[in-house]
This record gives structure tokens, sequence and C-alpha cells, in this order.
């Protein structure tokens, strides 16, 4: 249940922005530039929640183990 919630919410800008603690000039800028997956609606910008956060998880970086 809490899986198809994720899925089928859908938020603004600033409630995205809030979501990733992002100001929505930076927000605004990364849609722009097609860096962040949203939807254009009309003259809205929407995002769904389950596509931030499989994207916050793609930009994780691991370190890499040095070699001794």
């Amino acid at each position: 249940m809490e899986k198809e919630k994720l899925e089928m919410d859908v938020l603004n800008v600033e409630e995205a922005a809030a979501y990733l603690k992002f100001s929505r000039t930076y927000l605004y800028r990364l849609a722009k530039e097609k860096k962040i997956p949203h939807i254009n609606y009309g003259r809205h910008i929407l995002f769904r929640k389950a596509d931030l956060f499989s994207w916050l998880g793609s930009m994780v970086e691991y370190k890499k183990e040095e070699k001794r």
C-alpha cells in the first residue's frame, strides 16, 4: 500500500523543493536543463514523488576502497 501511495503522489515545484530541501530556483533550473525527472503540464511543472526518490538514489556516490 505504501509503495502505491508513493507512486501516485504528484508534487508541484514548491512541494518538490521542500521534499528535496532545494530552493525553487534550483529546482526550476534542474527541470529546464532536463537534469531531473519532471512533467510539463501547461505552464506548470510537476514531479512524481516516486521519480524523485529514484533520482535521489541514482545520485548516491560510494567511496572507493583504497588499495594498499
